[in-house]
This record gives structure tokens, C-alpha cells and sequence, in this order.
């Protein structure tokens, strides 16, 4: 008898195999996708551990100083969460109190720690120039919009990332200068008659940075200095709103504080100075939260 020989799989059968695929593709890819974004969460906590360390080699080196910059621009002084260190800002800030927040990278404090290898410019008047520095420590992985741009606070701008926009992804910890500034003037140490700008912004801001010595050698697992942008949109949005963060979860933020540890926080929106773990300064006289 001759042997009868199958030309191959049947329909019945190929529908089989295609949806025994279909099947575990469904159910893999959940795992896949939170195994990257796990990936991409270590990655951006391991980016905040390297600016931290480096910011607190330079309070070493620098006699117990932050590294924040105040520039001046004509009669205005500013200083900003992104000018710390990173790459230049986006063209757009060029003209924004006269470029005062737009400083080159070789002007930027941290830079040095974490690229001694480079020498970057400390001006930058090419818009190709300024696109093609890359410093990757200070871009998250989840940075997909800016929130440093647009008004109202916080509005996002899809065109650009916050390392794109503003040279970083990672945001220096601003929230005790208005209400240092409201202490002191409450005291009595507020601007005083003839005292310009720029000398009452320095004061304001080292006495700040010497409560700041006083809150990491007395309660550092408390001060976040460093974190992602979702940390700010989240503590300022005055109508309490959840927001879903760089890695997918709600109000949740990637932070660095001054005793060294960075962590994944869990915050309630809205509650900027209000949570004990949240941007503390003591005052004089401040019991302990």
C-alpha cells in the first residue's frame, strides 16, 4: 500500500498555532513593558544618585555651598532649578529676562564633577552648537514634555523634553526660597533701604544654604535637593489633581536627599512644604516635623 504523505498544516491547524501565539504575546508583553519600565526607573534613580553625589562633593569642596547660580541679566536677577549643571538650554530661552536663565554648560557647577573629561563651552551663540552637546546623566528616560516654559503652572510642551528645553531632566529643589524670603521679612531682615537686587537675592540665598547645612547634618533623609520634574508638578498644582508620572504611576517621583539616598516617593498633590519628607528647611525656633 502506498504511503499517503501530508503536504503540510491544515487551516484548522495554522489558526491553532496563531492563536496559541496571539496568546502568549498577550500574555508576555505586560511583563515585557514593566520590565522596561522598571529598567528605565533604575536608570533615572542611578542618574539622581550621580548628581547628588557630585553635588554633595562640591558642598566639600565649596565650604558647605549648594551648587545654585544667580545670574544677572542688566537689572534683573534670576536663578533657576536647571542651571546647576546640563547641557545648553533650547534656543527659545534666549531672550528671556534678557537670557539670564540661559546659561552655557561650561558655566554650569556640576558639570565639571560629573565630565571632567570635557571642556565645554561657557558660551554658546550657535544653535547647532548648542543641540549637539550631549551630557546623558542628566536625561531621564521618562522625559517626554517640559513643564519650564509654558503658562499657567503646570502646563506641558510635548515639543520638547526638560533635557531638551532646559538642559536637564532633573530639577534642583527651589521650594524654601519664597517662604525664606516671607520668614525673613517677617523678622525684620528683608531687603533693607538702598539694597539692590542682586545683594538681597545673595543674602537671601546664603542663609538658605546655611539652614540647608543645618537640615542635612540634623535631618537630611527629610531635604530633597534633586528630583524629576513630575516631583514639582505634582507638590505645586493648586487644584490637586493626579498626575501620572515619568514611569507610569501616579504621583509618584524620583528623588534625591541631602543624607545621600535616592528613593521612588509617593506624594499627595498639591502639598508642596506641607509632608515632613518634602523640601524642608528648619528655622530657628522650627520645632522638628
Amino acid at each position: 500500500m502506498k504511503k499517503i504523505t501530508r503536504a503540510g498544516f491544515t487551516l484548522i491547524e495554522l489558526l491553532v498555532v496563531i492563536a496559541i501565539i496571539a496568546l502568549l504575546i498577550s500574555i508576555l508583553l505586560p511583563s515585557l513593558g514593566k520590565a522596561r519600565n522598571l529598567a528605565r526607573l533604575s536608570l533615572s534613580m542611578s542618574n539622581n544618585r550621580q548628581i547628588l553625589a557630585a553635588a554633595l562633593t562640591y558642598r566639600t569642596d565649596f565650604k558647605e555651598a549648594m551648587p545654585y547660580v544667580l545670574t544677572v541679566s542688566g537689572s534683573f536677577v534670576g536663578w533657576s532649578s536647571f542651571t546647576y549643571g546640563g547641557k545648553a538650554c533650547n534656543e527659545r530661552w534666549l531672550g528671556v529676562q534678557g537670557g539670564a536663565y540661559d546659561l552655557a554648560p561650561g558655566k554650569r557647577p556640576l558639570n565639571s564633577y560629573l565630565y571632567p573629561e570635557l571642556s565645554l563651552p561657557t558660551t554658546i551663540t550657535d544653535i547647532g552648537q548648542r543641540r549637539a552637546i550631549e551630557l546623558p546623566v542628566f536625561k531621564s528616560p521618562g522625559d517626554t514634555a517640559s513643564y519650564q516654559f509654558f503658562s499657567p503652572y503646570p502646563t506641558p510642551d510635548p515639543r520638547f523634553s526638560s533635557y531638551d528645553d532646559t538642559g536637564t531632566s532633573y530639577h534642583t529643589n527651589l521650594a524654601w526660597w519664597n517662604p525664606l524670603k516671607t520668614w525673613m521679612d517677617q523678622r525684620g531682615q528683608g531687603q533693607r533701604p538702598g539694597e539692590n537686587s542682586l545683594v538681597y537675592s545673595w543674602r537671601v540665598m546664603n542663609f538658605g544654604i546655611r539652614r540647608m547645612s543645618t537640615a542635612a547634618n540634623f535631618i537630611p533623609s527629610k531635604f530633597v535637593w534633586v528630583h524629576d520634574q513630575t516631583a514639582d508638578v505634582v507638590a505645586n498644582d493648586s487644584q490637586r489633581r493626579n498626575w501620572v508620572g515619568e514611569f507610569k504611576d501616579t504621583n509618584r517621583a524620583v528623588m534625591s536627599f541631602l543624607d545621600g539616598h535616592t528613593d521612588y516617593v509617593a506624594m499627595t498633590p498639591g502639598e508642596v512644604m506641607t509632608k515632613d519628607y518634602w523640601f524642608w528647611v528648619p528655622m530657628p525656633g522650627q520645632p522638628t516635623p
